[in-house]
């Protein structure tokens, strides 16, 4: 008979097995984290050099542009006679009468301004690294109000005031992108421009030296002039005027629209994209930015601008990146699968094997960043998960002992890839479907495994071994 009071300790060295086993796994799994880690800084890396291929492209074509303008400079210069008492030499006091003089700059705006804009896109290339450029032909007209010179002359009524040359200026980000000297139409008269603004602070761009205006009466002034703006990667219109109109075509197809007004009309196609924004002096404030310009600071014309940017139609780090961070998902799920395996199929899986498995989850990322590099992001992950998929479902018949397991892991795994490239297309709804995808498959373990008995599991396997 047995001793009643002996206490049987038979199961507990397959449980201590498999509590070792469980704490290896994950110990591997947080060293399988190192490689992680290594990918995202190889993508911070990549990053950085596409960044230099940028700046080493910016010095040999124009950078990002924004135009300004036109803008209607007018220095002029007051005079008047003022009194003052000074000492004679008998130590007396007398009376002069003496002329002073203040020189000083009149600043206007259109009163009306249209711009019509036509964007023709390429690429320009630095080793693997591709940038988007192009080439704006701009429409610009618009009409100036001689209202801004008689109201000077009315608020320095009794005083002397010589108009100096007046010049009509245009901002330009970067000089460079002016690929002809354009002629403007000032009225019934055709003018030059030159290069140089002209302009404190603001000097990159262009003016126009004008004929006297005629400060008799109120008067319109038509203008207009084509010019052709090149630049890369984004452009803005700074609306100097107290009515403006931008309509814009462009053949890029991956447009984001930015800056102080979003447009209020605009249409996105496969084939490019057009634009329409509308602006008055009332929704787009500048008469801080001309005051700041008269105190010697233009440079604050070009703050506040609209514009576009031309997106790359897929950022292929960013795309890995947001990848990578489903990779300890991956891992653990394959895991978990496995080991669910080696208890229902009374099977061994080393973790050596284990290890295996997870670099090849791993060499994935690897495999994707590279690929992605030379050819289309959706070519470069469909091969890298192929092959990666053919290689673990080869290995997973082999090491479970079943060519129907390996598939069916395989299968699993196809649908975990497919849906992870679902979730990466998803850019603002990314987060939220990734939630939903862990959920579903922790709900899918649980249910599949709630009436499982693992301590009579692990019966089953001391029954095996004893055998």
């Amino acid at each position: 008979m047995s001793d009643p009071t002996q206490v049987n300790h038979a199961p507990r060295p397959v449980q201590q097995r498999y509590t070792v086993k469980f704490i290896t796994i994950a110990l591997l799994i947080l060293f399988l984290l190192i490689p992680q880690g290594f990918l995202l800084s190889l993508i911070g890396e990549r990053a950085n050099w596409r960044q230099q291929a940028y700046d080493s492209i910016q010095q040999s074509w124009p950078g990002r542009q924004t135009l300004g303008g036109p803008l209607l400079k007018i220095p002029y210069e007051i005079s008047y006679a003022a009194k003052e008492q000074v000492k004679d030499d008998r130590g007396g006091l007398r009376e002069i009468t003496k002329t002073l003089r203040r020189k000083d700059v009149l600043y206007v705006m259109p009163q009306q301004l249209e711009m019509q804009s036509k964007l023709a896109s390429s690429m320009r290339y630095r080793g693997i690294y591709e940038v988007p450029v192009y080439t704006n032909d701009l429409q610009v007209s618009g009409v100036f109000s001689t209202k801004p010179l008689l109201d000077l002359l009315r608020a320095h009524k009794g005083k002397q005031i010589t108009f100096d040359t007046p010049q009509l200026s245009v901002l330009v980000r970067d000089q460079r992108g002016i690929a002809l000297p354009p002629v403007l139409q000032w009225g019934n008269s055709k003018l030059a421009f030159q290069p140089g603004s002209q302009l404190a602070e603001a000097s990159s761009g262009m003016h126009a030296k004008l004929p006297a205006i005629n400060t008799g009466s109120r008067q319109l002034i038509a203008f207009g002039y084509n010019l052709t703006l090149r630049g890369m990667r984004s452009m803005d219109f700074a609306l100097l005027s107290e009515n403006t109109e931008v309509q814009l075509i462009s053949d890029w197809p991956h447009p984001r629209f930015r800056g102080e007004l979003l447009p209020e009309q605009r249409e996105v196609t496969a084939t490019g994209f057009s634009a329409n924004w509308r602006a008055s002096a009332f929704s787009y404030n500048v008469s801080g930015a001309l005051e700041d310009c008269r105190n010697g600071q233009c440079n604050h014309l070009l703050r506040r601008t609209v514009g576009f940017e031309l997106l790359q139609p897929v950022d292929v780090y960013q795309q890995s990146e947001r990848s990578i961070k489903y990779a300890l998902l991956f891992i653990v799920l394959t895991f978990v699968v496995l080991i669910l395996f080696e208890l229902l199929k009374k099977l061994r899986v080393h973790p050596i094997q284990y290890t295996l498995v997870g670099m090849a989850l791993t060499v994935f990322y690897l495999l994707l960043i590279s690929l992605s590099e030379y050819m289309n992001f959706k070519v470069a992950y469909g091969i890298a998960a192929l092959a990666n998929i053919g290689l673990l479902t080869l290995y997973f018949g082999s090491i479970l002992h079943s060519r129907r397991l390996g598939l069916l892991l395989g299968g699993g795994l196809v649908s975990l890839y497919a849906v992870l490239y679902i979730i990466l297309q998803a850019e603002d709804k990314s987060l939220l479907m990734g939630s939903v995808l862990i959920f579903i498959i922790l709900a899918m373990l649980m249910l599949a495994t709630r009436h499982l008995d693992w301590y009579a599991l692990m019966q089953l396997e001391k029954a095996k071994s004893a055998q």
